[in-house]
């Protein structure tokens, strides 16, 4: 009924009638057409409409008798090439009914007839038809069966394949990065999914405002279509400067500075740096993309690091460099070497540690918005073996798991139940000849919010200093509403702690917090300010810690 009405104009316009009877007759009378198109689309195909109009009452009847809903007793394709008709045979695959979502008996609406169109074209273009068309379509509704009978001609065109590739738009930007990031080969089958591939990759490189992969009209004796990639170059250099506030650490200052494309092929040189109060951090970043394959890329890395904290006082310079490697859309891994000088003060083992270290990681997830995830998993793994490698001579691997799960608890997705679970183990050398920063500490914005900044580990003997673990177990749930458009809440839950020996003794007990938290959406991602209360307090903690950041904690 409100499809009708809303192609009705003595519907629309009945605040404005028409000033004689003439004029309602004609308005009438033109809502007849109007009004069976409406039911047609619907599939009511033998329906009927009449109108009549009172003028001693002004009143217009439109009567309608809608009739059966007319259900698909064909639908039949047929294929040409060059001209002629052709068999099915010409694909490689058939395409079935229940492929377009058509299915004989249903009601034939338009809507199913035009997306199986859709859809047919998707799939010939799937198969290497690039210049596919529906040239004809037949749509018989017979009256005597009441059913709908539909032929659909379609004109398949040549089969065809990748050709010669042309680029527009070219400043910063070398022609051999493209090459790297192309999912197709000159001679491949057409394929529009390597498009996409091509597009998205392109678009992720941060180095484009926009790209558009296009083919050719024309087909070459080969079957060849020239490919054309136009592109508008974005920025590619970047400065940024911050000021910074934590109850952890103090005021701070931060500055960073990228280059997306140093030599023409993508290639990324950073630098940035965090000083705070009790904290200060830099690095120097150079990025190989697509080094000797396609979604693997080589990372230079050289940090400097110096940190106080009441268990030990930290200087370190490393350098790195590491493979990291997209195995699918879920799955990635890195691996490489570092060299890490560590001087450690303030702490139950001070010295100097000159450490070879080979890190590894993987990481899987399925999430559905790496900002705000409302569903899925993610799981990490790492394992750091460590080696002292002057006198004396000791060896370890730092190994963690870190999994997190989301749960949409609506359907506007305004409540999200949200777990994390940490694991830590540290083997090989004893607890005392490892390095103090390298070890296990908890109390941080992502690890037991409430306790004191990295002081829930061990204590010395005196319960005053903590020395660090060499096993974590700590787990964090959270359930996060949206109030309105831009705000949320959080209330969240943490338990666990940092034990002695590699093997978690709950003997030594847990820690607990509760605390609630507050969000302001941003298009970055939320602004979080996080209030957390220990359940565990002790003489070294605080009644409350608070936190201020962007991004969830997790």
């Amino acid at each position: 009924l409100e499809l009708v009405k809303s192609a009705s104009q003595l519907e629309k316009l009945k605040e404005r009638p028409p000033a004689t009877v003439l004029g309602f007759k004609r308005r009438g009378e033109g809502d007849i057409e109007n009004i069976l198109d409406a039911l047609h689309s619907q599939g009511y195909y033998g329906a009927h409409a009449q109108f009549s109009f009172n003028p001693s009452r002004s009143l217009a009847t439109v009567k309608i008798d809608t009739g059966p809903v007319y259900p698909f007793s064909s639908f039949t394709i047929v294929y040409l090439q060059n001209g002629e008709e052709a068999c099915s045979s010409i694909l490689s695959s058939p395409i079935s009914l229940s492929d377009l979502k058509v299915a004989i008996g249903n009601p034939a609406l338009p809507e199913v007839i035009l997306s199986a169109e859709d859809t047919l074209l998707d799939k010939l273009n799937l198969q290497g038809f690039a210049f596919a068309s529906v040239v004809k379509r037949e749509v018989f509704a017979d009256q005597s069966t009441q059913s709908v009978n539909v032929v659909l001609t379609v004109d398949v065109g040549p089969l065809t394949y990748f050709g010669k590739l042309t680029f527009q738009g070219l400043d910063r930007v070398k022609e051999e990065f493209f090459y790297k990031k192309l999912r197709w080969q000159q001679g491949d089958l057409y394929d529009p999914r390597a498009i996409e591939k091509t597009q998205e990759a392109l678009d992720l490189s941060g180095l484009f405002r926009s790209v558009n992969i296009s083919h050719g009209d024309s087909v070459s004796e080969e079957g060849e279509v020239p490919m054309e990639i136009s592109v508008v170059e974005g920025k590619q250099r970047s400065i940024g400067f911050g000021l910074n506030y934590t109850t952890s650490l103090g005021p701070g200052f931060t500055a960073e500075w990228e280059d997306r494309n140093i030599f023409g092929e993508g290639q990324k040189l950073g630098f940035r740096t965090n000083i705070w109060q009790k904290l200060q951090e830099g690095s120097i970043t150079y990025l190989i993309p697509d080094f000797w394959r396609q979604d693997q890329n080589l990372r230079w890395l050289v940090e400097y690091q110096r940190e106080r904290t009441k268990s030990f006082t930290e200087n370190s310079l490393a350098f790195s460099g590491a493979i990291e490697k997209k195995l699918s859309d879920h799955l990635r891994i890195s691996y490489g070497g570092m060299y890490k000088r560590l001087r450690s003060q303030r702490s139950d083992f001070n010295g100097t540690f000159d450490l070879l270290k080979s890190p590894f990681q993987l990481r899987w997830s399925n999430v559905d918005s790496i900002l705000e995830p409302t569903k899925g998993g993610t799981v990490q793994l790492g394992a750091i073996p460590s080696l002292q490698i002057f006198k004396p001579q000791f060896a370890y691997c730092i190994n963690t798991f870190t999994g997190s799960i989301y749960q949409s608890l609506s359907k506007d997705n305004r409540f999200v139940f949200a777990s994390k679970l940490m694991l830590g183990s540290i083997f090989g050398a004893s607890k005392h000849e490892i390095p103090p920063p390298e070890r296990f500490y908890a109390g941080s914005e992502s690890t037991l919010r409430g306790y004191r900044y990295l002081t829930v580990s061990p204590l010395r003997d005196d319960g005053d200093k903590p020395i660090g673990g060499r096993s974590m177990l700590i787990y964090s749930m959270e359930l996060r509403s949206r109030i309105g458009e831009n705000l949320g809440l959080v209330l969240f839950y943490d338990v666990g702690n940092v034990f002695k020996e590699a093997i978690p003794d709950f003997k030594e007990g847990i820690r607990q917090s509760l605390g609630l938290g507050f969000r302001y959406y941003t298009p970055i991602g939320p602004i979080r300010l996080d209030v957390a209360v220990p359940l565990n307090k002790r003489h070294i903690d605080q009644s409350l810690e608070a936190y201020f950041s962007i991004g969830q904690s997790f």
